[in-house]
């Protein structure tokens, strides 16, 4: 192409197109930007000017394919570039747009830049445009940032590749909005984001990279082949064992022991916890003593949403996306009680903690289990669970509403670890086979019976308490699994459990879909209510 003519025929996808104000009346549109892209991916920038605007408003959309011809064409000078053609186009009242269809013609709308390139001080142009595709693994509050009479907001999100490079993107007003809602969802499967047209800057040798007014797009889950690619690699290099999104208060995200020695999050014992009247996350150590199966240990999820799917007839559905045909899979809802030597109570670990935990996927057990097992499926489970039994952890869990107004003793775990130098400072003189609190048994019986019931209840404790402590598990507190040794743990013989017996001193039970409506075990502290000062 060469700006000697006006007679140039396009076939082209537009893969990105928006509209940028009147700097003085922005409610009137200054122009229509538009990016290019032929059949074998090189691009050119065109601009539709506002008297020509028009013409043209509601006859091209993104991500179409269209046929032009009739431009002027002449230099690209714009100071921050979308495409690294010399030439642009400018459209004018005769240019011939015509939507057209061709299947063959691919839908590779990104221009990649891969986190290598960012992260090892290659050569960048600052000025030109450039698209990322990751899963977002921390991001920040979002900040305020005012200049003058203006004042915007912006987030920090750190994105990682296939192969564990990261880099920090920013993301400025309405692209905030756009994010938030996802990153605040509670889901095991990765956020995958691609930034479209982010400006690259420099810091100290690395490079990250920022959002731009109106040129930046954020596709978010995208089934774009790029976007669905990317996924593919991901999977194949993580093994489905996912890193959570964690939210920090700086760009570094906090270990277990920066939490605990900064008190970015405190330590409680289990009788303090039980007594707290603010919502906050605390660590608390503790031995796991029982399975609180009479839920099960698993449930059928939604594999685009992770909620539970309900069973019609002989077809399943999932309310959330409100769709019949989709993939689903078995993930861990599985309960346990813990105690400290202060109290007792009852911990609520969802897919990705119970993984890390136990070593293996729901899926594999659960079809392991339906394999192999004569029993009734709904009353077995395999013994990769008891193998977590007695063993001692640090969680860190967080205090609910429900906790608080309706005493509720079932805590969700956010992290956990069974680092033996945190245990041995922690822990101190928790785990002894006995529960110092006097009143600790109050409630399990009255009248006459009163002294039956305690000395049942010290007996069945006692039993429980003497067993031999194993080994804790290899797996570090991490909130991936990283070694393949222990995802590849054969599976011992199964087992199957009695309701009635699991159920003599249980809990409140959780369903998939945090339902804390169940009887609560009558092992629970006496509550004394006590005002804590704000952190």
């Amino acid at each position: 192409m060469r700006c000697n003519s006006m007679q140039w025929n396009l076939k082209v996808r537009v893969v990105r197109m928006w509209v940028m104000p009147d700097r003085f009346k922005p409610e009137i549109p200054y122009s229509i930007e538009l990016v290019l892209q032929d059949s074998k991916g090189d691009r050119i920038h065109a601009s539709i000017g506002k008297y020509v605007v028009k013409f043209f408003r509601n006859k091209i959309h993104e991500l179409r394919l269209y046929r032009m011809n009739y431009f002027v064409v002449g230099p690209n000078n714009l100071k921050l570039r979308t495409t690294a053609h010399n030439l642009g186009l400018t459209f004018t009242q005769k240019t011939f747009v015509e939507e057209t269809n061709d299947p063959s013609f691919h839908m590779n709308i990104f221009n990649l830049r891969s986190f290598d390139q960012l992260t090892n001080q290659h050569d960048v142009d600052q000025t030109e445009l450039l698209d990322v595709v990751g899963q977002v693994v921390t991001y920040e509050d979002v900040k305020t940032y005012k200049q003058g009479d203006n004042q915007s907001v912006f987030i920090n999100v750190v994105l990682e590749d296939d192969q564990r490079n990261r880099i920090l993107a920013t993301l400025w007003s309405e692209l905030v909005d756009q994010i938030q809602h996802h990153l605040n969802e509670s889901t095991d499967e990765p956020l995958i984001v691609v930034f479209q047209h982010m400006k690259a800057q420099k810091f100290r040798g690395n490079y990250s990279v920022r959002s731009c007014w109106y040129q930046t797009k954020i596709w978010i889950n995208s089934t774009l082949p790029q976007s669905i690619d990317f996924k593919s690699r991901l999977l194949a290099a993580r093994q489905s064992n996912f890193e959570r999104i964690t939210q920090t208060s700086s760009q570094q995200s906090y270990s277990v022991r920066d939490e605990l020695d900064k008190g970015i999050v405190l330590f409680k014992t289990i009788r303090d916890l039980v007594q707290c009247t603010q919502e906050c996350s605390y660590w608390i150590a503790a031995k796991l003593v029982n399975l609180e199966l009479d839920q099960g240990w698993s449930y059928l999820a939604c594999n685009k949403c992770s909620r539970k799917v309900d069973k019609v007839e002989n077809k399943y559905f999932c309310k959330k996306c409100n769709e019949e045909e989709f993939s689903f899979t078995h993930r861990y809802r599985l309960q346990v009680r813990v105690m400290d030597g202060t109290a007792f109570i009852s911990l609520l670990l969802w897919n990705r903690e119970a993984m890390q935990l136990i070593g293996k996927s729901a899926k594999e057990l659960k079809e392991r289990l339906l394999e192999t097992s004569i029993a009734d499926a709904d009353c077995s489970y395999p013994s990769e669970l008891d193998d977590i039994l007695y063993k001692k952890f640090m969680f860190k869990v967080i205090v609910k509403q429900e906790n608080i107004e309706s005493q509720v003793e079932v805590y969700k775990v956010l992290k956990l670890t069974d680092d033996d130098d945190l245990l041995k400072e922690y822990n101190h003189s928790l785990f002894d086979d006995t529960i110092t609190d006097p009143q600790f048994f109050d409630g399990q019986s009255s009248s006459g019976d009163k002294l039956f019931g305690d000395l049942m209840a010290e007996t069945q404790l006692k039993s429980v308490l003497q067993t031999p402590i194993e080994k804790s598990v290899s797996e570090s507190g991490s909130s991936v699994l990283e070694d393949g040794d222990a995802c590849n743990a054969k599976i011992s013989p199964l087992k199957t459990y009695d309701k009635k017996t699991r159920s003599a001193n249980k809990a409140s039970a959780v369903g998939p879909d945090d339902d804390f409506n169940s009887q609560l075990s009558s092992n629970k502290v006496r509550r004394v209510v006590k005002k804590e000062k704000n952190l």
